[in-house]
């Protein structure tokens, strides 16, 4: 071997090591950096005629395997999703309670029951009647705290899928832009691992909200696709849009009404187009947003709905079931609905007759006399507490919570 043939030798060598010890330096130091992939260096033997002539670097390397990563993030898609709904069905049982536990609906109902049970046993207590129209009370401000706890699910859900809209047109904006140096660099010959990284952490930021599929285009640039086929990103970004509910969102509002759709920007001349969403089977279903879309349009709604004919049923028990001279002069029992509206949004807006209701001027001994009574009767009178007793334990289709 000639002297030049071993310095370069010698000189090769020190480069290769050199790249290394640099590539490990940089492993251990950001071993724990979200997003980074452990390098490893390629090397190959240079020969220089038919002698070798030391060693040569090929390049620097990322360790990733594409299969486990789309794994993994499918897997974040899917708890992301599954963490939503769950806390909804969560603060959802926790609004209308355990049986058996205080302020539970069941509870509440039961407690309504006996206390009526022991008026009607013995109707010239005035203990008893206060203990009866604190009851229906009790009832009443449980229905409307659990329509009222369901309405604020609803409106944080609103709020949630405003941030992640912006999240999400935030993040694909990043990745094409990372798209357009991750093209430029290699264009240029400048390695791009870090480029690559960074991208990576943004893609993961995204799957969580929308499962994602990533398709590889040229110059290392890539296009994302949503799990059920909806495109995030090609080229361009297709920006997605949508306006939460000012105020926030009661029970009597609906998609396409007052609640906003999810947009999307298919650019021109289609311009934004509603896309379904929380459906299980949207376009971009499959992680967090769906699932709140599901748990503002769906899973809170279906519950008030429950609730709703709940309350329309102790309107009409305590109405239908009950002679008339028990009923106040419109007609009205026990339960009302002040607006006198659609079934939508009852519960909410369930009241229990001013009548009996001392703090609205009324008198706990009209349960007994009639609502409409002007003035206190014979104080033996049970006839009506036992009419209420008898509405209450009826047997009629089940209302609400089936």
């Amino acid at each position: 071997m000639s002297i030049s043939s071993a310095l370069n030798s010698a000189s090769s060598g020190l480069i290769a090591n050199s790249r290394l010890l640099e590539t490990i330096s940089s492993n251990v130091s950001n071993a724990l950096t979200p997003g980074y992939s452990r390098r490893t260096v390629e090397l190959s033997s240079s020969v220089l005629g038919d002698a070798g002539s030391g060693v040569r670097v090929v390049g620097t390397v990322a360790a990733s395997n594409p299969y486990l990563t789309a794994e993994r993030r499918a897997a974040d898609a899917t708890l992301s999703e599954s963490a939503v709904i769950a806390d909804a069905y969560a603060r959802i049982m926790s609004s209308i309670g355990t049986p058996g536990d205080a302020g539970a609906l069941a509870t509440l109902s039961t407690k309504l029951e006996t206390a009526l049970l022991s008026v009607a046993a013995n109707p010239q207590s005035k203990s008893e009647l206060t203990a009866a129209v604190a009851a229906a009370k009790a009832l009443v401000k449980g229905i409307n705290g659990a329509v009222a706890s369901n309405d604020q699910l609803r409106t944080e859900a609103d709020a949630e899928i405003a941030r992640q809209v912006r999240t999400l047109n935030e993040s694909l904006n990043g990745i094409r832009d990372l798209n357009e140096k991750i093209q430029s660099a290699k264009m240029r010959g400048v390695p791009t691992l870090g480029l690559e990284d960074e991208r990576s952490l943004l893609i993961d930021s995204v799957s969580s909200i929308v499962p994602v599929t990533t398709v590889k285009r040229d110059d290392g640039q890539i296009a994302l696709y949503s799990k059920n086929g909806g495109v995030l990103l090609n080229g361009r970004v297709y920006e997605f849009d949508f306006d939460p509910a000012l105020g926030g969102v009661t029970s009597a509002m609906t998609v396409g009404g007052a609640l906003s759709e999810l947009m999307q920007d298919r650019g021109a001349p289609v311009g934004q187009v509603a896309i379904p969403a929380g459906t299980g089977s949207g376009l971009f279903d499959g992680g967090s947003l769906g699932a709140l879309f599901q748990v503002r349009d769906q899973i809170a709604t279906e519950m008030n709905g429950e609730l709703d004919t709940f309350a329309a049923d102790l309107i009409e028990r305590f109405r239908d079931l009950m002679p008339a001279g028990a009923l106040d002069a419109s007609g009205d029992g026990l339960f009302v609905d002040p607006t006198g509206g659609a079934t939508l949004g009852l519960a909410g807006r369930l009241e229990i007759n001013v009548a009996v209701d001392p703090d609205q001027g009324g008198a706990v001994w009209r349960l007994r006399d009639g609502l409409g009574a002007v003035t206190e009767g014979n104080q033996g009178f049970g006839d009506y507490l036992q009419a209420m007793n008898d509405a209450i334990v009826a047997s009629r289709v089940q209302a609400g919570f089936v």
